[in-house]
């Protein structure tokens, strides 16, 4: 059973100030996400219809485009959803785990998927560069890949920032006796 905080006397630790900033940047990443890409999108594919069906010319790039900014607009809320721990968590055994234990699997999970984060960052920022010198873009959609790839990149950071910053507070819980 989870204890209340503020029954025991103790108050949960302010987060320090780079998780703030995580935070906030993570706030400010899914905005894009919702009111810059999804839009796009959503733009994308009313012109293509609407082109397709009483023009018949379709957009060439649609497809391709679409599903660009979907990719960013999904990596750019990944870092949101796991700092509200709001991922699909499958608890048929971690439900009956006592709550230390909880924050040991959290820690522990969290600190895995954080450093394969970090090679995702690593590996994608180096795909920034190949990107730009060779002009890489798409098939019908001639628009360069290197701003898409630095999007991705930064959502793959934003993720690793927020994955580390929930090990530091899962390890904090820990510490405590597994005390939300």
């Amino acid at each position: 059973m989870t204890q209340n905080t503020a029954s025991n006397g103790c108050s949960p630790p302010s987060p320090s100030p780079w998780m703030r900033g995580v935070d906030k940047a993570s706030d400010i990443a899914l905005s894009v996400s919702m009111y810059v890409l999804y839009p796009a999108i959503l733009i994308v594919i009313l012109i293509d219809v609407i082109g397709r069906n009483f023009f018949a010319t379709p957009l060439s790039w649609a497809i391709e485009g679409s599903g660009l900014f979907l990719i960013g607009a999904i990596f750019l809320a990944a870092s949101r959803v796991e700092l509200d721990r709001s991922h699909i968590l499958l608890d048929i055994l971690y439900a009956n785990y006592p709550q230390k234990i909880k924050s040991l699997c959290d820690m522990l999970t969290r600190a895995v998927a954080c450093l394969w984060m970090l090679a995702a960052t690593v590996r994608s920022s180096v795909e920034i560069h190949t990107a730009f010198v060779l002009q890489e873009s798409g098939t019908d959609f001639r628009y360069p890949f290197w701003p898409m790839r630095m999007i991705m990149t930064l959502g793959f950071l934003l993720l690793t920032l927020a994955l580390l910053s929930n090990v530091v507070s899962s390890y904090r819980q820990f510490r405590t006796g597994g005390v939300r």
